[in-house]
C-alpha cells in the first residue's frame, strides 16, 4: 500500500484527486493539507510514502516545502502536480528534491502512472514537458539562488517583505537583503519590474 499526502489549497480539487487515487486498491490518501506549513508538519509525523504537491500554496510555497521535506524526511518521495509547465519551475522542483513533475492538464491515468513511478523511486517527467528554458527572462532567473528565487516569486505575487519573512521564518532584514540582491541580479528597479519579469517568464500569471 502506498500512503499519500495530498497538498493543494483547493478542497474541491483535493476531493477529486482523492477519489481518483483511491480508485486503485494499492493507493491510499492518508492525509491532506491546504498549506505548505501544514504539509510539512504532517510529514514529520511519519506514515507518508508519497507527497502529491502543488507549487502554488498560501504562505510557504511548494518549492520550499519540497526542500524541507527532502532535508528532514529523505525517504518520502515527492511528485509535483502543478499548473506551471514552465521549465524554470520544473528545474527548480527537481533541484528542491522532487522525484516527479506533472502538469494539472494531464489525463487522470497519467497522474496514477506518475504516482506509481515516484513511489517505486523512479524519476518521472512526461515527454510533453521540457527542462529547456524558452524565454530570455526565464534564462535570467537561472542566476538566482534557491532562496532568492523564492523571494522573487513571492514579491512578484505581491507579498510584502514582512509577509515573506513570516512565510520563510527569516528576519525582515534578511528578506530585504535578498530582495536587493534579486533586483541587482535581474537589473530591476522596483517590485513592479520584478512582477513584469515574473509574468513574462511564466513564474506568475497576470
Amino acid at each position: 500500500m502506498t500512503r499519500i499526502l495530498l497538498v493543494d489549497d483547493h478542497a474541491v480539487v483535493r476531493t477529486g484527486y482523492r477519489r481518483l487515487i483511491e480508485s486503485r486498491p494499492h493507493l491510499q490518501v492518508v492525509a491532506e493539507a491546504d498549506r505548505g506549513a501544514t504539509a510539512y508538519r504532517r510529514i514529520l509525523q511519519g506514515g507518508i510514502d508519497v507527497v502529491v504537491l502543488d507549487l502554488s500554496l498560501p504562505g510557504v510555497g511548494g518549492l520550499e516545502v519540497a526542500r524541507r521535506i527532502r532535508m528532514r524526511a529523505p525517504d518520502v518521495r515527492i511528485l509535483v502536480f502543478s499548473m506551471h509547465e514552465e521549465p524554470v519551475f520544473i528545474q527548480r522542483a527537481f533541484a528542491a528534491g522532487a522525484l516527479g513533475y506533472l502538469s494539472k492538464c494531464c489525463s487522470a491515468d497519467r497522474l496514477l502512472v506518475a504516482i506509481d513511478h515516484v513511489a517505486a523511486g523512479r524519476r518521472y517527467l512526461p515527454p510533453e514537458l521540457t527542462l529547456t528554458q524558452q524565454t530570455t527572462e526565464a534564462v535570467g532567473l537561472e542566476q538566482l539562488s534557491r532562496r532568492e528565487f523564492e523571494v522573487f516569486r513571492q514579491i512578484a505575487e505581491g507579498h510584502s517583505v514582512r509577509d515573506i519573512a513570516g512565510n520563510l521564518q527569516l528576519s525582515g532584514k534578511t528578506i530585504a537583503n535578498y530582495y536587493t540582491q534579486v533586483r541587482i541580479k535581474l537589473g530591476a528597479g522596483s517590485a513592479a519590474d520584478l512582477a513584469r519579469m515574473a509574468v513574462r517568464a511564466g513564474v506568475v500569471h497576470a
